[in-house]
This record gives structure tokens, sequence and C-alpha cells, in this order.
């Protein structure tokens, strides 16, 4: 089988690494880093292009577009971030096309960690019987099938809520440190908390979130919430929040 595998970053290689097998042939695309080798007699093909933040917040989408348009008749599988209202153009603009969506939880800085480690693997839409075996036989992973909607919006939710939780214990930290209270033992003691938890407690020199994924993510499901006459108020002061901490 020949794995067409478009975008080589640190989503794309963690997938390329993981998948290959004798039996497979694995091909990167991703021209800007010198991986040029678009196979027209491809098997299968996973998405893993960057879908950066557009001018306006939203999910800039085009990277996706453009490979799904380029794309054979194969069973394709979109681990690239994308949108509710993104998901839905796609599956207007190509609806004779089979797209699957599997949303992806990485960390840059520990890919190839946290993929091998990966217990469940969600997949929606398209030819889910087919990456099901792939991703389950290759990964060793429980594979779960979900309505790809759910699924985008997980992934979003996720991080937003993450993102939030940062922003949350950053203005404890502002709060302890105008008052005179001693900020490390608050955020410690509050975090001890089962429900609350430590993670993503940290307050950093860089303060807020930022990274690959929050900034971009945030951002991408506020307009989304717009796009369906809804405001994400809590997430989009969290946002505003954030801004001001790194713009001084």
């Amino acid at each position: 089988m020949i794995l067409q595998i478009a975008g080589y970053g640190f989503v794309g290689m963690a997938h390329a690494l993981s998948l290959s097998s004798e039996d497979d042939t694995t091909v990167i695309y991703d021209p800007a880093k010198g991986y040029g080798n678009w196979r027209k007699d491809m098997d299968a093909l996973i998405v893993c292009v960057s879908t950066p933040q557009a001018k306006d917040g939203s999910c800039n989408m085009e990277n996706v577009y453009e490979i799904i348009e380029s794309a054979p008749d194969v069973p394709i599988l979109i681990k690239s971030t994308i949108s509710l209202e993104g998901w839905r153009l796609i599956n207007r603009a190509f609806p004779d096309k089979k797209i699957t969506f599997s949303p992806e939880f990485l960390r840059a800085a520990h890919a190839m960690e946290d993929f091998k480690k990966q217990k469940v693997t969600y997949v929606g839409g398209g030819d889910t019987a087919f990456w099901s075996g792939i991703l389950s036989m290759r990964l060793g992973t429980t594979v779960l099938t979900l309505d790809p909607e759910v699924l985008i919006l997980t992934k979003y939710f996720r991080n937003s809520y993450l993102a939030t939780k940062v922003a949350f214990f950053n203005q404890m930290y502002d709060l302890c440190n105008q008052s005179g209270v001693d900020a490390n033992k608050v955020l410690t003691y509050t975090a001890l908390d089962d429900r609350i938890g430590s993670s993503h407690t940290t307050i950093t020199e860089e303060r807020g979130f930022g990274g690959h994924c929050f900034p971009k993510d945030t951002s991408a499901v506020v307009k989304t919430a717009e796009e369906f006459g809804y405001d994400l108020s809590i997430l989009r002061n969290a946002i505003e929040y954030n801004e001001r901490l790194h713009n001084g």
C-alpha cells in the first residue's frame, strides 16, 4: 500500500514514523521542507498540513482544500485541525470523496512520545472502517467512531478549556501580587483540589498561553460561534486578557 502523507510538521512526522511498515510505501509531500513526491497512484492519504489563523481569527483551511482537491479517489484522513464550518464546506465541495476526520492531541515538543502512548484514537465520517483497521493494527490503539462534527468541536474545546485555565491562574497570580498574598502558595493549594488539578497552572515568564495550538484554536472556535450567532464570552475574555499580557 502506498500511504501518502501531506504535511511534515510534528503531526505528519509522527504519523510517517509510526505508521510505516514493511508492506507499505510511506511517501511524504511537503514542498516547503523539500518533500515534493506527490504519488497519483497512492492508496490512501493522510492530511497533516497547517491550518493557521486567518486575519479575521478564523481557521485558514486553504492548505487542506488544495490537498483534497488534488487527491485521487482514495480514503482521506484529515489530521489537521479544522473548523466546523470548514468541514461542512469541504463536504459540500467534495461530495464524492471519502473524507474522514480524526482529531490529534499531540504536544509539539513531545509529539512522538504522545503519539506512541495514545490509547484511544477517534475517527468520524468517510471510510471509518478502512482507517480503523489501519490505526488499530499499526498503533495498537482502540479506535472509536463518532460524529466528525462532535470530534471537531471536542478538539477545539479541550484546547480552549486548558487555555482558559492558564488565563484563570494567571489572573489569580495577578491578584495575589496586587494584594501582597503569597501567589505560589495560593496557586499550589488551589490546584490540590482533585477537581482542579495542577496541569496548566504554572505561571511562566512569558505569561498566559501561547505555543502552536492554543492561540489559533481559541480564536477559531470563537469565530465559529460567531458564525452561528453565539458569543463564547468566557473564552473571548480569556483571549483578550491573554493578549493584554503579551502586548504589555
